[in-house]
Parts: structure tokens; C-alpha cells; sequence
């Protein structure tokens, strides 16, 4: 933008111009303030009079002009939006949706996950007193509040809020769950300990619970932690997060063949799974068997093309085996996808200082 010069001499144009400029900024920040609160809305509220250009927001917005009144249709378009990341036009939509019906709570738990992700955690716990204050023991609405709280880091808000759901509920194995998440969080690791285990006793399907309480153990020392981690599989067969707590609990205790037998399992169900590439290929590092671990950094560069740690690690393996353009050409790769690990930058830096 180009301005045009000023007469220094003329005070009234000077004045005019900087009574001019604090109005627009005035202006303009309201505006942006507006933008930051509601999502930028526009003249037109919501989109129903034009196309987004994404066939299923324009379908429930053309039934939105046909039925104007309902509020479900603005609860589903504000779905959408919020599935691809728009939150301004979530939030929009959902006042609109609480507008029309002011006691469907589901509303307001999507408003309030909407505005969680949009840097908003205010109007998060704003929107769950709302529907508190309409549904005073809603054990749903008791339990998402607690989790905004434990987010926050309003740890004691969180427990005494669960306390509540425990009130109400003395078989709720998920407020026992966050109990626990709360007093590992404030560092009380007895008390942490004896909610998880009764959330299991509550709800042994709980397998988050299980791992957490296998790696409370670990910390420990205590061996039967091992017992936690095949619960934890137990409770839940397809969970990855479950073989992968086990598999590396058995690496770190000198069970080498039996760590890699879970790891090959994962990748076999599982070939996004980066942290199976990534261990076992760190395991045959540590036993100098190069080609294997090439082959799995190599794999998860295939199967994982954006996760630049598969790069950097074949990189590493290249460079042990004296192949240094190979190498640098992992490196390099690996800063194109992260440029702000700076062991990527070392390594790099380094090995140019050996060609």
C-alpha cells in the first residue's frame, strides 16, 4: 500500500487525519474482536442463501431453507463444520441451534468440544454450567465438565466435580478413571493407583486404565506390572496402544525376541502404527543388525511419508553403513517435514563436516 506524503505545516489536516486513523482502528478492532468471539460472522448469519462448494454442508443447508425452524439441522451442519476444522461456522450454527432448542444438552456438549479446539476454554466451561444449570445431575454433562477442568489444569475443580458423579453414581468406572487422572496430575500416585484399580473393578473394558496403571507399577519397580499390560490386552484384543505398552515394556526388561514378536503383529494389523517401525527398528540398532533396521525405517518411510522421524532413522542407519549421500539425503528429508528438530539439524551439519 502507498500513502501519499503529508504537509507537515497543515496542524488541521494532521489532526483531522489522526482523529481519522484512531476511528478506523477503532473500528477494525471491533471487528477483529468480533471475529476472535463468534467466528467472524457474517452479514448473513449463516450460509444458507449460498454454496460452500462442499456437497454435504450444501445439502443440509438446502433443507435448512426449506425448514428454517429446525434446530437439528443446524446441530448436523454444525457437525460438519466442525469435523473439517470451521469452527466460527460451528459455533454459529450451534447458537442458532440452542436458539431454536435451549434443552437438547447434546447441542451444548458440541459447543463446548468447538470451542475447546477454537483456543477458547472460557466458553467451554461457560457452555457446560449452561446445561448444568438446566440438568443439575446429568452424569454426561458432569463428566465432560470435569474433563474441561482436568484440560485446564483445574485439577481440584475436576476432582470435586467428580466427586459429584461418584454422589450419583457409585459404579462409574470412568469418574474413578479421571479421579485418577487428576491425582497423577497433582502427583498423589497412592491415590492415582487406587482409583485406576477401581475404575478396572468398575468397568474392566477401561483399557487406558490398565496401561496407566502397567506404567505406575513400571515406575515402580514392581513386576507385576506385566500383569496390568495383559489386562490391558485382555480388555481390549484390537487395541494397538495396549500391545505397544507390553511390546515396550518387555524391550525395557531385556525381553528383546518377545518385544519384536508384538511389534511384527502391529505392523501386520496395523502399517500406520509409526511408533512399531520406530522401536523396532531402534531394537535391531542396538544389535547391529543394520539391514533389519534399515528395512523398518525404510517401511515406515513407504507406509508413513509425512512422520519424518522414518527419514532421520533410516538416515542414521545409511550413515552407520558409510552410505553418507544416502544419508544426507535422509536428513534433509526429514527437516523438510520438521524444521525445528534440532537433532536433524546436528546431524546434518555434522555429516557435511565429514564429506
Amino acid at each position: 500500500m502507498v500513502f501519499s506524503p503529508i504537509n507537515k505545516n497543515n496542524s488541521h489536516l494532521k489532526e483531522l487525519i489522526l482523529i481519522t486513523s484512531k476511528f478506523v482502528y477503532s473500528f477494525f478492532f471491533i471487528v477483529f474482536w468480533g471475529c476472535i468471539t463468534t467466528g467472524c460472522k457474517h452479514a448473513s448469519n449463516t450460509t444458507e442463501s449460498s454454496t460452500s462448494g462442499d456437497p454435504e454442508i450444501d445439502k443440509i443447508s438446502s433443507e435448512i431453507l426449506k425448514t428454517p425452524d429446525s434446530a437439528l439441522l443446524y446441530f448436523d451442519r454444525a457437525q460438519k463444520y466442525y469435523d473439517k476444522s470451521a469452527y466460527g461456522n460451528a459455533i454459529l450454527d450451534l447458537q442458532k441451534a440452542i436458539s431454536l432448542d435451549s434443552l437438547n444438552p447434546e447441542f451444548y456438549h458440541l459447543l463446548s468440544d468447538t470451542y475447546l479446539d477454537y483456543a477458547n476454554s472460557n466458553g467451554a466451561i461457560s457452555t457446560m454450567n449452561k446445561v448444568l444449570a438446566i440438568y443439575p445431575e446429568r452424569i454426561p454433562s458432569l463428566l465432560k465438565l470435569a474433563e474441561l477442568k482436568h484440560i485446564i489444569q483445574d485439577y481440584d475443580g475436576s476432582v470435586m466435580t467428580l466427586n459429584e458423579v461418584v454422589r450419583l453414581d457409585p459404579q462409574n468406572g470412568e469418574a474413578y478413571f479421571m479421579l485418577g487422572m487428576n491425582f497423577r496430575s497433582l502427583n498423589d500416585k497412592d491415590r492415582a493407583i487406587n482409583a485406576f484399580q477401581t475404575a478396572v473393578e468398575m468397568d474392566s473394558g477401561l483399557t487406558d486404565a490398565w496401561i496407566i496403571l502397567g506404567e505406575m507399577y513400571e515406575d515402580k519397580k514392581d513386576p507385576r506390572a506385566i500383569k496390568y499390560f495383559e489386562s490391558a490386552i485382555l480388555s481390549n484384543p484390537a487395541s494397538m496402544q495396549a500391545k505397544h505398552a507390553k511390546a515396550y515394556y518387555l524391550q525395557n526388561h531385556g525381553d528383546i525376541p518377545g518385544a519384536q514378536k508384538i511389534y511384527r503383529d502391529i505392523i501386520m494389523t496395523d502399517k500406520l502404527y509409526a511408533d512399531a517401525y520406530l522401536n523396532s527398528g531402534l531394537l535391531y540398532l542396538e544389535t547391529d543388525s543394520l539391514d533389519r533396521a534399515y528395512e523398518q525405517f525404510d517401511l515406515m518411510t513407504a507406509m508413513l511419508p509425512t512422520n519424518y522421524m522414518g527419514y532421520f532413522m533410516r538416515g542414521i542407519v545409511n550413515e552407520k553403513k558409510g552410505k553418507k549421500q544416502a544419508a544426507l539425503s535422509d536428513y534433509e528429508s526429514a527437516q523438510n517435514l520438521n524444521k525445528d528438530d534440532e537433532k536433524v539439524k546436528k546431524a546434518i551439519e555434522t555429516l557435511k563436516n565429514h564429506f
